[in-house]
């Protein structure tokens, strides 16, 4: 008998002292929020892999993009003795970084891209078997000790493993590590003591901040919940019934009716999970969080209920691939932005993807082809929630990045998006410039691959294309900014219905839909400031075109000439010549880039315009038949 009250004191003292301590393994704490999604393999649509990483940054701050070169060399401590290393980045790499935290300082990216074709992600979980000194290293650190070094994803695996964990028991956190490659993903469970590594060559992996190979070994945090991640419980219960899932905490049954139960977390449930008092209503085929727990309700027979109970990590995890599963082998860069846009209505009132709590939340899609990788590997930067930023390319080749991207202002440009528009009203309209977006790159890299460019020419007609698609969709953002400014409601709405078609299918039909777009503008009489914009953009689209005719080679003093042609008919509105004229430079310039030359475009032309020369005369023709056939036939009447 004392010995069942000892260990009943003991496991009284454990639940207590797990409270107070309060290793949550929910943190609110900012960190402890990453989303991460890897697609690898058959489950793609082309021959690369994907990887999905929402940051909820541990480091506020505006989320910036930061080109770390080749060759740079750092000062950073060794883990546990503090002692100072020269370290050396042996691959370029552009991470994704709070401001502050690029060169000259120690760069700390929360996810991060590779020269050896490599991106990296993270989700930080709450372990406490981590390096306890003041000198650990952090998550970020732990990311860029493989990053700078790795040339395959298997040597990434072992710095990130065997050097940073197994031999220098480094971290002061412990993490969820994606990496993906050309050939596959792997993701690792670790904390400064052990790890546990999964491939992935063919297959989907969806992961936040949770452990599941080392699930049981947080004993504080994790074990309490549930026996095992996939620990599942479906059952009959009756009214006033405790569910456990083969562990300590536990929910109770507080009411059944005739299509519903009410449910609450146990004494201790509630404590750790902060939800005292709260008693949740499920109705039939219905599925709701409970404290740690999700809970769907089955069926009611008589007085029994039967339910489905897991842990809310699982639950999430499983809707996610619900939304996923569609898409298996034909998953795409577009899927991933839809995915990173989601809300707790898409998730049964789970975890969004898109989370209103963090101010900074930052998106990036990274691709790896299978081949090229060295140049075509990219990512798209979303800088702050997804659903108030339009997602914008950046290569691993390319030299430079728009400035607002990397000053912290298009962050800050999508933060008082949300705050002025909320979630998911811009939504619609981001996909569609985006769309354009996909579009325009598919044909460029497609011109690349068919051509045998050197890697500096890529790397310069990359970065030209790259910088002006991030300069679009700031100025895109800037419109739907100076919208949100109108004061007269009526006028607000009728800018808004014209701003929300200037991008449609390519650049090509987008210029048609600018060009009047400035023309229902005009009639607004509203600030001049939303009209240069969409100049701007259009201007932006040529300017372009013109630069990367101009790094092939090719004379571009004609194109120049239109070009500021166009500009000062702008100037005076003169908007349809001047659209004239940059759909000519445009298609142009555009089909010197697909290999033709200017005699061919030339011939194009005149064959065109033959064209539109044989309609008229045959419509002519058409008209005279008609004419006459009214005149002759009253005569002819009057002569019988």
């Amino acid at each position: 008998m004392k010995k069942l009250e000892l260990i009943s004191l003991i496991i009284v003292f454990f639940l207590f002292s797990n409270i107070i301590i309060n290793f949550n393994v929910e943190s609110k704490q900012s960190g402890l929020s990453c989303k991460d999604i890897v697609a690898c393999g058959d489950a793609t649509e082309g021959d690369y892999n994907l990887l999905l990483k929402v940051r909820d940054p541990s480091r506020p701050g505006l989320q910036v993009l930061c080109i770390v070169p080749e060759g740079y060399e750092y000062q950073y401590h060794k883990p546990w003795t503090g002692k100072s290393l020269t370290f050396k980045v042996l691959h370029k790499y552009i991470g994704i970084v709070s401001k502050g935290d690029a060169i000259p300082n120690t760069v700390k990216a929360g996810m991060s891209l590779s020269n050896a074709g490599i991106a990296y992600g993270d989700a930080d979980t709450s372990s406490k078997w981590i390096n306890p000194t003041k000198k650990a290293w952090d998550d970020f650190d732990w990311i860029r000790y493989a990053c700078e070094k790795a040339n395959t994803e298997d040597m990434a695996v072992d710095l990130l493993t065997k050097d940073v964990v197994k031999k220098m028991h480094a971290t002061g956190v412990a993490e969820n590590l994606f990496v993906v490659g050309p050939k596959k993903g792997y993701v690792i469970e670790a904390d400064a003591f052990r790890y546990k590594v999964k491939e992935v060559d063919n297959g989907v992996v969806v992961m936040s901040n949770y452990p599941k190979e080392l699930w049981r070994i947080q004993i504080r945090n994790t074990l309490p919940i549930s026996r095992s991640f996939d620990t599942v419980v479906e059952k009959y219960v009756r009214n006033k019934q405790t569910v456990r899932l083969k562990s300590i905490y536990a929910i109770k049954v507080d009411e059944i009716g005739e299509d519903f139960i009410k449910v609450k977390p146990s004494f201790f449930h509630a404590l750790k999970s902060k939800s005292i008092g709260t008693i949740t209503t499920i109705n039939i085929s219905e599925r709701k969080t409970v404290g740690f727990f999700s809970v769907e309700l089955i069926d009611i027979v008589g007085n029994k209920a039967n339910i489905r109970v897991c842990n809310k990590f699982k639950a999430w995890e499983e809707k996610m691939i619900e939304h996923i599963e569609p898409k298996y082998g034909s998953i795409t860069i577009k899927d991933m932005f839809n995915w990173s846009r989601m809300h707790k209505k898409e998730l049964d009132g789970l975890r969004p993807m898109c989370e209103d709590y963090y101010k900074y939340e930052a998106v990036a899609v990274y691709r790896i082809p299978e081949e090229n990788y060295k140049t075509l590997s990219m990512g798209w930067f979303s800088p702050n929630h997804a659903c108030s930023s339009i997602f914008v390319p950046f290569h691993i080749c390319n030299t430079d990045i728009y400035s607002p991207y990397e000053n912290g202002d298009s962050a800050q440009l999508s933060l008082n998006l949300i705050n002025e528009y909320g979630h998911g009203t811009l939504i619609d309209m981001y996909n569609t410039t985006e769309g354009v977006f996909l579009s325009e790159l598919d044909d460029i890299e497609e011109n690349i691959m068919s051509n045998s460019y050197n890697e500096d020419l890529i790397s310069d007609y990359l970065t030209i294309f790259d910088m002006s698609l991030q300069k679009q969709a700031f100025l895109t953002q800037e419109i739907w900014m100076q919208a949100s400014r109108v004061i007269n409601q009526n006028t607000k709405q009728e800018i808004i219905e014209i701003i929300s078609g200037i991008w449609d299918t390519n650049y090509t039909n987008s210029l048609n839909k600018m060009k009047q777009a400035l023309f229902d503008l005009e009639k607004t009489h509203i600030s001049n400031k939303i009209i240069e914009n969409i100049q701007k953009i259009a201007l932006n689209i040529c300017r372009a075109r013109i630069d990367i005719i101009n790094v092939l080679g090719i004379d571009v003093k004609n194109f120049e000439n239109k070009y500021n042609d166009a500009v000062k008919l702008i100037e005076n509105i003169e908007y349809e010549n001047s659209f004239e004229i940059l759909q000519e430079v445009y298609s142009k310039s555009d089909m010197l880039l697909k290999g033709h030359i200017i005699k061919e475009v030339q011939l194009i032309e005149k064959n065109q315009t033959n064209g539109e020369d044989h309609l008229f005369i045959w419509f002519l023709i058409i008209l005279l038949f008609i004419g006459f056939l009214i005149i002759a036939l009253p005569i002819k009447v009057i002569l019988k």
